[in-house]
């Protein structure tokens, strides 16, 4: 069965009120209100958003929060998942996008490895040290915004550490320089931890979002997240 062309301009609308009354069904029965099921990138989740879960929660007592950091983008129309946290251009067919910040991304390293490997005067002097994930798209972004040849490291090993989390660990612990955004490393940057040797940013256009379905952008628990995440951006990511 295909819909007509007036039905597919109706279909929207439709859905939109099936999706109301659904909701409504279950705010009466009390099953709405009292689980978030919030799906996120793992080091956004992980480095500044478990942090901050506290001060949602005294804002919201009654909400509990559900979070699952799986990588893949989860499917809104399928799964049991209410808002998520997503890197990308914010065009997602069926959902409302809020940007959060952008995404940013720098070397840094321990001061460890800094005093073996001596000073850093310029970006090139990184291509003598090991480097975690050097095949990251990062790197080469990185390099190239710095005048560096893009496939500088094209012979590096093909590690994956697959988040910026993990990678961290391994810069932390003084064995090689990690590609990270430094919103998400603050604290270890401020108490020296971490060290970034260069203010150059640099950035693939893209940005964190908070995402929802377009039919839910009213729902009790969603307006609260969505309010109460927004603001917290409003003074910058840090």
């Amino acid at each position: 069965m295909e819909l007509t062309e007036v039905g597919a301009r109706f279909s929207p609308s439709v859905s939109d009120a099936f999706e109301r009354l659904r909701e409504a069904y279950k705010d009466a029965r009390g099953e709405s209100r009292s689980v978030l099921a919030l799906s996120s990138v793992a080091t956004f989740a992980s480095n500044w958003l478990a942090p901050r879960l506290g001060l949602f929660q005294l804002e919201h007592p009654h909400i509990a929060v559900r979070l699952d950091t799986e990588s893949r983008n989860r499917d809104f129309t399928r799964e049991q998942v209410d808002v998520g946290i997503r890197g990308g251009f914010g065009k997602w067919p069926g959902l409302a996008a809020h940007k959060l910040m952008p995404i940013t991304f720098t070397p840094m390293l321990s001061p460890l490895l800094l005093n073996r490997a001596g000073p850093l005067n310029e970006p090139a002097d990184l291509l003598r040290l090991p480097i975690i994930d050097a095949f990251d798209p990062w790197w080469a972004s990185w390099l190239e915004s710095v005048g560096l040849p893009p496939d500088s490291l094209a012979t590096r090993p093909r590690n994956d550490l697959e988040s910026q989390a993990i990678a961290a660990s391994a810069a932390l612990a003084g064995n090689a320089v990690a590609m990270l955004t430094p919103a998400f490393f603050g604290e270890a940057l401020r108490s020296g931890a971490l060290v970034q040797p260069f203010e150059h940013l640099g950035s693939d256009g893209q940005n964190y979002w908070l995402v929802h379905a377009e039919s839910r952008r009213n729902v009790a628990k969603i307006k609260a997240f969505r309010e109460w995440l927004l603001d917290q951006f409003k003074a910058g990511p840090t």
